[in-house]
């Protein structure tokens, strides 16, 4: 086992992206670039995800709703969550944004359990499981994540056992100067499996992948399979794929939305393939569908 470093993008967007990751602990990024114009990534979160902003603006946008993240704030975020990211520059500093974000395992964060439970923690919280916090930190942690520079330079070799206790110092840090952080990271360990038909309910629309929907589900890629097929007696697939044509007829015959807008509505991305499924599920088409409305 190792640490592995390397260079993210960076073509686009002057400055540098440089990664660490160690299997079964952590993946540590620190970004700085120049970002005149704000830039949009989305992602699946497959691991717990802890983002530090020390420039500029992060925006967070799960769903409907929207987290700001300012310099000088931090924000934990779940896996299994199907996030947008908006990296904005700051206009006072040539518009650079500069972050340090951390994908955490699940290992990393047992084993940090087990060492707080050696100091008689107890857990008190009563917050929400879901809720998203934004926490302001401060110079304990800002000196923290400048400790962390000189492991991303080219020449420093990082060594497994240094880069896991670094990972362990971040989170006693963060645990002794913000209760509720602590409080967060617990729940985030004790997450259940989802109940299976509001997941399907929730996300069949979206354009996931079987493995993405397995993941927001809290359940490895078998057990989803097994697990589905036992409770809705067919594949996620053909669920998927009858849901969405349900879904595309009543929005043909209740709203004035074109065939292209509806193929967009309801997940796929290629129209021709869209009606080819429509009128092999139905036996007519979408647009013999839409000359039905009157």
């Amino acid at each position: 086992m190792h640490v592995d470093k390397y260079t993210g993008e960076k073509k686009v967007h002057p400055g540098e992206h440089i990664i660490l990751t160690a299997e079964n602990i952590a993946t540590t990024e620190i970004c700085r670039q120049e970002h005149p114009q704000p830039v949009h990534k989305q992602k699946m979160l497959k691991d717990h995800f802890l983002l530090f902003v020390t420039q500029g603006t992060h925006e967070v946008r799960l769903g409907n709703d929207c987290f700001l993240v300012h310099q000088g704030e931090m924000v934990l975020l779940k896996k299994a969550t199907y996030v947008e990211f908006v990296k904005r520059g700051n206009p006072n500093n040539d518009f650079i944004y500069e972050s340090v974000s951390f994908s955490l395992k699940k290992s990393i964060i047992v084993d940090f359990i087990k060492l707080i439970e050696i100091d008689g923690y107890v857990n008190t919280s009563s917050s929400a499981d879901d809720e998203i916090l934004i926490h302001p930190y401060g110079a304990r942690l800002q000196t923290f994540l400048e400790s962390l520079k000189p492991y991303f330079d080219d020449n420093e070799e990082v060594k497994m056992g240094l880069f896991k206790l670094k990972i362990l110092e971040l989170l006693y840090d963060l645990s002794q100067t913000n209760a509720q952080f602590l409080q967060q990271l617990i729940r985030l360990n004790q997450h259940e499996p989802a109940d299976l038909l509001q997941t399907m309910e929730t996300h069949y629309l979206e354009p996931h992948s079987i493995s993405d929907l397995a993941l927001i589900s809290g359940r490895s890629l078998s057990s989803f399979r097994r697990d589905f097929e036992t409770t809705f007696r067919t594949t996620p697939a053909k669920w998927i794929q009858e849901k969405r044509m349900q879904k595309a007829r009543e929005l043909f015959l209740t709203t004035e939305l074109q065939i292209t807008e509806v193929c967009y509505e309801i997940g796929y991305e290629n129209v021709s393939h869209f009606s080819r499924l429509y009128k092999s599920f139905f036996g007519y088409s979408p647009s013999e569908t839409k000359s039905q409305v009157i």
